[in-house]
Parts: structure tokens; sequence; C-alpha cells
């Protein structure tokens, strides 16, 4: 059946909640290393990054809330001096895992 809500034809497939995780993490890691990677990343800029690059990518609404949930479960806490940059790796790695998706 076609999505009548975006006009996608049925036999497009759509992407998987995995796929949206994966999206939204590789956004954040890539916003971290050219937005002022030598900066302090800080717990409340974790919370915010994920908030805003799942808005960004997937708008409101029940799956970009699910994506979010599961994105900021994936993003290690913030509990030592870190910068951007480096935290931008941390999240490579677990991109790059893909196990944890």
């Amino acid at each position: 059946m076609a999505d009548h809500s975006t006009g996608t034809p049925a036999c497009v497939a759509q992407p998987t909640t995995d796929d949206n995780v994966r999206t939204i993490l590789v956004a954040v890691a890539n916003r971290l290393t050219k937005v002022r990677p030598a900066g302090a990343m800080t717990e409340e800029s974790r919370l915010a990054r994920a908030l805003a690059q799942t808005v960004e990518l997937l708008g409101y609404g029940r799956d970009a809330e699910e994506a979010e949930r599961r994105v900021i479960a994936l993003m290690p806490r913030i509990n030592r001096s870190i910068t951007r940059g480096e935290y931008a790796l941390v999240l490579r790695k677990i991109i790059a895992g893909g196990e944890e998706l």
C-alpha cells in the first residue's frame, strides 16, 4: 500500500529505525567535528544535539521520538572532560561497530 501522507509508493523501501538512528548519529558526529571541535562537550550538549538532529532529519512524531530515545541511549554520557571533536570520534566508533544498533 502506498504511503499517502508522503506520496511514497509502497514499493519504495522506507528507512528502518536502525537506519534513522545511524543517520542521526552520523549527523551528530559530523556537526561536532565541524562546529567548535575543540570546545567542551557537555551533557547538555549531548542531549541537545540528539534532539536537534532528530528533529532536523525526522521532524516530530512517534518515529522521531523513538529514534531520539535510541540515539540518546547509544550516546555515552559525559562523565569526564572531553572535546566535541573527541566525542565525535567516540560516536564514530559506535557507528562503525554497528552491533549496538
